[in-house]
């Protein structure tokens, strides 16, 4: 039998929004949050969010950044991916006069770093010194409460049925990498999909696409 032509889908644009209303709460995420909502009473004014790829930092830094930007702060900084900077001569000199000129302000540094701060391989003695005063916070791996929200989020904008985008999202949650990025690239993926060969969204579109089939 000859495969149904698959239709061409354009790449529309979506609704982003990193709102504090689209930032979804859960037990694995909530410490995190409160932590650098409490800015800006962190200790020594500094805090760093640790966590793995996919588990929401940037979308936390955006909120804090939105924050400041708000407020007109101009002494305050995000600093995200911080431990990708470690051995890079420029980029650690940089930081350490940043880190100095800021404290000097009485201002603010929030990071983000995908490893604990101990484990970082900064070669400038000065820096070292100075983030070992930084307070850390985990954001671990989202747990299941926070990657069935984000599903439904990102079917729903989409405008894909509620009920249908409930049914896939739970079929998906134990078979899924377990990242947020993950969750949005696959109710991309499971879209286009669906509009490319005229199928319905159901949890066997939903195999075929986390299996590769096709």
């Amino acid at each position: 039998m000859t495969a149904a032509p698959r239709q061409l889908v354009l790449p529309l644009p979506q609704r982003v929004s990193l709102e504090r209303d689209d930032y979804f709460v859960s037990a694995s995420n909530r410490p995190a949050l409160e932590a650098v909502e409490r800015w800006p009473d962190w200790p020594g004014r500094m805090l760093a969010v640790i966590g793995p790829d996919g588990s929401g930092k940037t979308h936390l830094a955006g909120l804090h950044a939105a924050r400041l930007a708000a407020g007109g702060s101009a002494r305050d900084l995000v600093v995200e991916d911080a431990d990708r900077l470690a051995g890079d001569r420029a980029a650690e000199e940089k930081l350490f006069h940043d880190f100095n000129r800021v404290a000097g302000e009485g201002g603010s540094i929030l990071f983000t770093a995908r490893t604990p701060l101990a484990g970082w391989a900064i070669g400038l003695p000065d820096l070292r010194t100075r983030l070992n005063t930084v307070v850390p916070v985990d954001l671990p791996t989202p747990d299941d409460e926070l990657l069935f929200a984000v599903l439904l989020k990102q079917f729903a904008d989409r405008q894909i049925d509620s009920e249908k985008a409930a049914e896939v999202a739970a079929w998906l949650l134990p078979r899924m990498d377990r990242s947020l990025g993950a969750a949005r690239t696959l109710v991309e993926q499971i879209d286009q999909r669906s509009l490319a060969e005229k199928r319905k969204i159901d949890t066997r579109l939903a195999a075929d696409v986390l299996n590769g089939a096709g």
